[in-house]
């Protein structure tokens, strides 16, 4: 690295002069601890950093949300402000605004901190700025702590101004601040200012409506100047009015209100309505050579103003900040440490911990909640919203146990390896997602997260004989409803309730007696690609539970279909002729009987029935064969790609207009074959009778299209699409409403028979699609040579028709069908050519050595969707599509391609970046980096969008891959067995001893010693393994390591086996976390 940015010993980046180099927009985690309330907040790196920050969404901002290009320009100016008035010289400073030579500064970037900090020689004064969220507290609050340093050789008298120009009042949303900030104005007050405690909110609700609602809940500011002795810090006179600090210039560019007079225990008139206030103080102190003067501001958010006293004796205490901190640090660690890592490489051992942070910031960290049934609960999960997003409506959820919303793509590959961390969750993942898939082989877009509900008297009186006090009454009815734990927990601390219990226990008490279900809904449209993802919660699982195969697929009949009140149209009511020709559009409705049918169900609304009105349960093998028949009859008019026939394409979002000009994706297709062979393969193992039962309307689906498969030759592509179209139709009308709840059973030889047909169709799909370059393509559109008029019109006008013949055109390369093709080749040799036709596409970078997301568009009509009115290199036009990247060097590493793979790892993978190239924290993932076909030659190689990337999730896949391999655990000879096989390079292995800390619980942490020639990491959450490699060899090749012996430590004891595996017993305990340490010792192998 080069001087400017820097990684230190703790892990954290550094950038120098940061204000002078290539912007960037970030954000602390908002993460409060399971018993806090989060906050969020966003910072780039110009002027004092946070950009923006609020509770729950931008409606409830507490510093105006800015998109990242407006902060930019508005942080300096609306962010915070630290003006410094020098008594003896008459002047007024404002720290972070001026940029010179004589003027250092830097930004440290931790994982649950920023800290900014400018030393200006020349007027001999150093600030120091740090932020963090409040941990562990029933109320939600962003600390800041201000430090100025004298750092001349007199005594300096001065007088600091710090704080926020501007803080919105709470109740003014996010589009009142946009398009109706002079008129909500008036709504806006400052209550309680006499107790220094300003409290900032609107008076009423501000709705044109004829209910109006007083406002109870506000914005807080707290700031005080920290006292040096154990007495209570000293509360500063809060400055709310604007027009006091920053009097003709509204601008907010300087403040000659404090240039002109005192503002330290001002005393003078402020006005409290009827503006947007301010949120600063001031105070004056003489400085002798090397003093500080320590200031630090709280700004939060209250549902009531009474609490303020409370809360204001809490926050003064004067060591009440320092244990928050140190609580913060704990509790990030605590969650980072899951992926604990020690290399021969400290920048991917900080960055692996960084990933693991963000991923479970998009998809959750999954805790298991309840005492014998455990019952997964994933907490700090968020849709990807930031400053560089914009367009996504985030939501952290201002409870205990909070959760927030997120898309299903997005919350499935983030939880992907999350039972490689906590293997308690067990099934849990597969089984939200399986619920999911529809009887028409969609899926609902949004995940709201978990809810729970007491349905039995006997359970809720249970329940109650674990508490007292008076809100007993409000708390029996609370669980009644549909309720979450931190919903539980935060009215247990605010009612002050008693239990016989800790709050923890007490949790998994309620949890235990409770039915859950997850909340999710319809959204928009239904993507192709969305249950691809599910096989790889599958195979995940059977990494860790192998003998559970036959369980997991055959014999747990508790599985679902989510019912929904969106159906695909059949094609003749979607397909119309327009001025540009044939086109799909409107492919989806919603059905108002299906809607009020769902919303007067009283629980589990989502869950269809049979005519009864009962649940209908089955099996996942049942539920995934409904998944492959409504796929199998979705192939294009080509017989290649599943067709993009319900409104959206798959992953690559940006091709939005595929759908309407007859799309079709073939990565579909290639994990249909995947499916496929995996159902094919488990039926034969699985030693079943010789029937499966399966739903009635199922039977006759598959009976038909077996039909189908037979009598229709392979190369009638276009009668296949249109008879599988009609059956898919017919059989999608008789499930939409509801099951008969009427089984039947299947012969074991016709679905394997029905497999293999469809395999063979599928392998063909597959073999169509590849280019004489090698590469596969991945989309195709389809233009309407003949049609048939109806004679019926949409609601706009345009005549309905029915296809009679397509010509197919194929679009240019996309890495993503690549990705998707290896993924089906089962030997080397084929994966190896592919991986030379990409290195030799245009899909390969040679600048950068990476791999860009598509080839050129240009020749493209716009139609297709917004990739193509992107620039080249941008966004997802040819740019590096990180997620898609790491997919890709994912499989090469699944492949075995290893020689491959770290060639790719060194050039592409983010903390091998230059980070002068790079443009932000090496440790942090981007959406995509800019890539050479973009004009901006002087940012090829920059990083955009920051870190809620899915390739958080490749990562940590291709770590876990890395450190003990595909399938640690085997059931071989009817006992369980564990066998790692990591494919690590000798330069990963450490050059010397390292004495590194693990975090065991928010409370516990152990130095732990690594030796030299090792790689440690943390498996299933709770085992320090520690690999000995003194020959320091790969662990992969000719001449590779291979594992000699295992030492175990447990329960304070430790014994050795000569062995290359654990069986039976031991691999139990090693599953089950009783195993400590697992020390391996490799040895070249012969």
């Amino acid at each position: 690295m080069k001087d400017v940015y820097s990684l230190n010993d703790q892990g954290q980046f550094i950038i120098k002069n940061y204000q002078k180099q290539k912007t960037f927009a970030s954000f602390l985690p908002g993460i409060a601890g399971k018993f806090g309330i989060p906050i969020w907040a966003f910072y780039v790196n110009r002027g004092q950093g946070i950009a923006s920050f609020g509770s729950r969404n931008k409606d409830n901002a507490i510093m105006e949300f800015y998109p990242a290009n407006k902060s930019y320009q508005n942080v300096a100016t609306k962010g915070f402000r630290t003006f410094i008035k020098l008594k003896d010289q008459n002047t007024v400073y404002e720290a972070f605004r001026n940029l010179n030579d004589k003027i250092e500064s830097k930004m440290t970037i931790d994982t649950q901190s920023l800290i900014i900090e400018e030393n200006n020689r020349e007027l001999g004064l150093k600030t120091t700025v740090s932020y963090y969220i409040l941990p562990n507290e029933d109320f939600g609050a962003l600390i800041r702590e201000v430090e100025v340093e004298n750092t001349s050789d007199q005594t300096r008298e001065l007088e600091i101004l710090d704080g926020m120009p501007i803080l919105i009042p709470f109740g003014i949303e996010n589009g009142a601040l946009k398009e109706i900030s002079q008129t909500i104005s008036a709504w806006a007050r400052v209550d309680s200012f006499a107790t220094k405690i300003p409290f900032y909110k609107l008076r009423a609700s501000a709705e044109d409506e004829a209910e109006v609602k007083q406002m109870t809940a506000g914005n807080f500011f707290i700031s005080f100047e920290k006292t040096a002795d154990s007495e209570a810090n000293s509360l500063l006179t809060p400055l709310v009015d604007p027009d006091v600090i920053f009097a003709e210039k509204t601008s907010l560019e300087t403040a000659p209100g404090f240039e002109r007079k005192e503002l330290a225990e001002y005393q003078g008139e402020q006005i409290l309505e009827n503006r947007f206030p301010s949120a600063m103080a001031a105070a004056k102190t003489k400085l002798k050579a090397g003093q500080k003067l320590e200031l630090a501001s709280v700004f939060g958010n209250l549902a009531d103003e009474d609490r303020l006293g409370e809360i204001k004796d809490k926050v003064l205490q004067p060591d009440y900040l320092e244990q928050k901190r140190n609580e913060s640090k704990k509790i990030h660690n605590y969650y980072a440490d899951h992926i604990f890592t020690v290399s021969g490489k400290q920048e991917l051992d900080a960055y692996s911990r960084q990933t693991f942070m963000d991923n479970l910031l998009r998809g959750g960290f999954p805790l298991s909640l309840g005492q014998e049934n455990k019952k997964t609960y994933h907490i700090f999960s968020r849709k990807h919203g930031d400053l560089e997003r914009d367009y996504n409506e985030f939501l952290l959820e201002p409870t205990y146990y909070s959760q927030g919303n997120g898309n299903f793509r997005d919350v499935n590959q983030n939880r992907r390896s999350d039972l490689y961390f906590n293997p308690e969750i067990k099934r849990d993942n597969l089984k939200l997602f399986a619920d999911l898939i529809q009887t028409d082989g969609y899926n609902p877009l949004i995940i709201e997260g978990s809810k729970f509900i007491l349905t039995e008297n006997t359970a809720i009186e249970k329940v109650m004989a674990e508490l007292s006090g008076k809100a007993e009454a409000e708390f029996r009815k609370l669980l009644t409803k549909p309720f979450t734990p931190g919903e539980i927990a935060l009215f247990i601390d605010s009612h002050n309730l008693e239990l016989k219990s800790s709050l923890t226990d007490f949790i998994d008490l309620v949890v235990e007696a409770a039915d859950s279900w997850t909340e999710a809904k319809f959204g928009e449209g239904y993507w192709i690609d969305h249950w691809t993802y599910n096989l790889d919660l599958i195979e995940n699982y059977l990494a860790v539970y192998p003998e559970k195969k036959k369980e997991l697929l055959f014999e747990a009949a508790d599985y679902t279909f989510y019912d929904s009140q969106v159906r695909v149209k059949p094609r003749r009511e979607k397909y119309f002729l327009t001025e540009n020709g044939v086109r799909q559009y409107n492919a989806v409705i919603t059905d108002e009987n299906k809607e009020q049918e769902i919303t007067e169900r009283s629980q589990f609304p989502y869950y269809l029935r049979t005519e009864k009105g009962e649940i209908y349960t089955t099996s996942l093998f049942n539920k995934l064969l409904t998944l492959v028949l409504n796929k199998a009859a979705s192939l294009d008019p080509c017989g290649m790609g599943i067709e993009m026939e319900a409104n959206k394409p798959g992953w690559y979002d940006a091709l939005n207009g595929l759908p309407g000009i007859f799309g079709s994706s073939i990565a579909e297709t290639m994990e249909l074959l995947r499916l496929v062979r995996f159902m094919s393969r488990a039926i034969s193992e699985a030693d079943l009778d010789s029937e499966i039962e399966l739903a009635a309307e199922i039977v006759d689906f598959l009976a038909e299209f077996d039909q189908l498969l037979t009598e229709v030759k392979s190369d009638q592509d276009f009668l296949y699409w249109q008879q599988a179209g009609q059956i898919k139709e017919e059989y999608r009308e008789q499930v939409f409403t509801d099951l008969t709840g009427r089984e039947a059973a299947v012969s074991i030889r016709k679905i394997e028979g029905f497999l293999n047909k469809l395999k063979a169709k599928l392998e063909r799909a597959v073999e169509l699609a590849q280019e004489e370059n090698g590469l596969y393509t991945m989309y195709c559109s389809y233009q309407v040579e003949e049609y048939e008029k109806l004679g019926q019109s949409s609601e706009n006008g345009l005549e309905k028709v029915a296809v009679k013949s397509f010509k197919q055109h194929r679009l240019p390369p996309f890495l993503e069908a690549q990705v998707r093709a290896m993924k089906i080749m089962e030997d080397e040799t084929r994966a190896r050519k592919l991986a030379q036709a990409v290195k030799d596409s245009e899909l390969y970078d040679q600048k950068l050595g990476m791999y860009r997301v598509n080839g050129d568009l240009s020749a493209e009509s716009y139609e297709i969707g917004r990739a193509r009115a992107f620039s080249p290199g941008w966004l997802e036009n040819g740019s590096i599509w990180l997620h898609m990247e790491y997919k890709y060097l994912l499989e090469l590493l699944k492949s075995g391609l290893y020689e491959e793979y770290y060639q790719a790892v060194n050039d592409a993978l983010v903390p091998f970046q230059d980070p002068e190239r790079y443009g932000r924290s090496i440790l942090e993932n981007s959406s995509f980096i800019l890539s050479s076909l973009n004009g901006d030659t002087k940012n090829h190689g920059r990083g955009y969008i920051a870190r809620l990337s899915g390739s958080t999730a490749e990562y940590i896949d291709m770590w876990s891959k890395m450190a003990f391999g595909r399938q640690p655990f085997k059931y071989q000879a009817g006992e369980l067995v564990y066998r790692p096989e990591p494919v690590l390079t000798a330069e990963l292995f450490t050059e010397e001893k390292r004495n590194e800390k693990l975090q065991l619980s928010q409370n516990k942490s152990v130095e732990v010693e690594i030796p030299a020639a090792a790689f440690a990491y943390r498996f299933l959450g709770s085992t320090l393994v520690v690999y000995h490699n003194p020959a320091r060899r790969n662990t992969f090749g000719e001449d590779k390591a291979v594992i000699s012996k295992f030492k175990l430590t447990a329960a304070g004891e430790e014994f050795e086996i000569e062995a290359a595996e654990l069986k039976g017993e031991l691999a139990q305990k090693l599953r089950n976390g009783e195993i400590e340490r697992l020390d391996i010792f490799l040895v070249p192998g012969t």
